[in-house]
């Protein structure tokens, strides 16, 4: 063994790895970040903040790759089958982990055996928002609107099967509304549309949403938070609009491959955590979604309870991606 790599792992170990995993990251190589969606979006942006803070702590470089389709399930699967050494993670909505396996017969993997929770980094709300084409500008209105003309009502959502298509299903249901949906690979790929006046509505996360609005791309009506937005303060909440079972907000989660030895996933979570409280990620996410950090015990119990409470939700509405 030469000086320097020795030198390596000294330093590695003395960092709080293992031998074992000392010696995987001595090897040298990257650390990826798997993204099931596009750039721009939060779990990009979040992800590029977190990629120089975790490569710095485990001694590689730290990378981003989107791999964008499936509904996240295509990067989701990536990391499942990677090697359990740290060095290949997924930022994902939690919904891939909690929501998705009750829509999907062949998910084409499980939550629970095929990965490791290392944090919760973010939270963000969600809301629907309507083309400026419509000529309504509350819900109220919209939803008269979608009820004389049923042929036009149709909603746009970042994946077949997603929270957002979820909770157009169940808007409709609560308002009797004939809301079609119309499934994107990306929020990013629904606006234009919106706007164009293609599709009626799209329901996204609530600060993508609110951006476009502000823009005057679509007119965003109510957003699913405990309280109003505070980049759209005219636009209320749907509780607010007594419409109680649509308060929802959603993390985003930072996992790893199921069988990371546990000091390297103690190791990535505190990393992560100290980067969620950065200066740097706070100007990431501002205006998009707020700090939320949990380490792995914690976010490990979060995702049991979100799953079966998720679960529950999706039972009772008869929720489907056919739907």
């Amino acid at each position: 063994m030469t000086m320097n790599r020795r030198l390596v792992l000294q330093s590695l170990a003395l960092s709080g790895l293992s031998a074992h995993a000392a010696q995987a990251f001595a090897q040298g190589g990257v650390l990826k970040i798997l993204v099931g969606f596009p750039p721009s979006g939060l779990p990009d942006q979040v992800a590029r903040a977190l990629a120089d803070p975790l490569g710095r702590a485990l001694g590689v470089a730290g990378v981003v790759e989107n791999r964008p389709g499936a509904n996240g399930r295509i990067a989701a699967q990536a990391v499942k089958n990677a090697q359990p050494d740290g060095k290949t993670l997924l930022v994902v909505p939690a919904s891939g982990m909690v929501h998705l396996p009750h829509v999907y017969n062949n998910l084409g993997y499980d939550p629970f055996t095929d990965f490791t929770p290392v944090a919760q980094l973010v939270e963000n709300d969600f809301a629907i928002a309507i083309s400026p084409k419509v000529p309504a500008t509350t819900l109220r209105e919209f939803i008269e609107w979608a009820r004389q003309h049923p042929d036009q009502a149709t909603f746009g959502s970042p994946g077949q099967g997603s929270s957002p298509h979820f909770m157009g299903v169940t808007l409709a249901k609560a308002v009797d509304a004939p809301l079609k949906h119309v499934p994107y690979r990306g929020s990013n790929f629904a606006v234009g549309d919106v706007s164009g006046g293609h599709v009626t509505a799209m329901i996204a996360a609530s600060t993508f949403v609110a951006n476009a609005h502000k823009a005057g791309q679509v007119r965003m009506l109510a957003s699913t938070g405990a309280k109003r937005l505070a980049a759209t303060p005219d636009v209320p909440t749907f509780t607010e609009l007594g419409i109680a079972n649509l308060h929802l907000s959603e993390g985003t989660w930072l996992m790893a491959p199921a069988r990371t030895p546990a000091d390297v996933v103690d190791k990535l979570g505190a990393a992560a955590l100290a980067a969620v409280r950065s200066p740097e990620m706070m100007n990431v996410i501002k205006d998009q979604a707020q700090p939320a950090p949990l380490g792995p015990a914690q976010l490990s119990r979060l995702m049991r309870e979100e799953y079966e409470r998720r679960g529950a939700g999706i039972r009772a509405a008869g929720f489907s991606i056919n739907g």
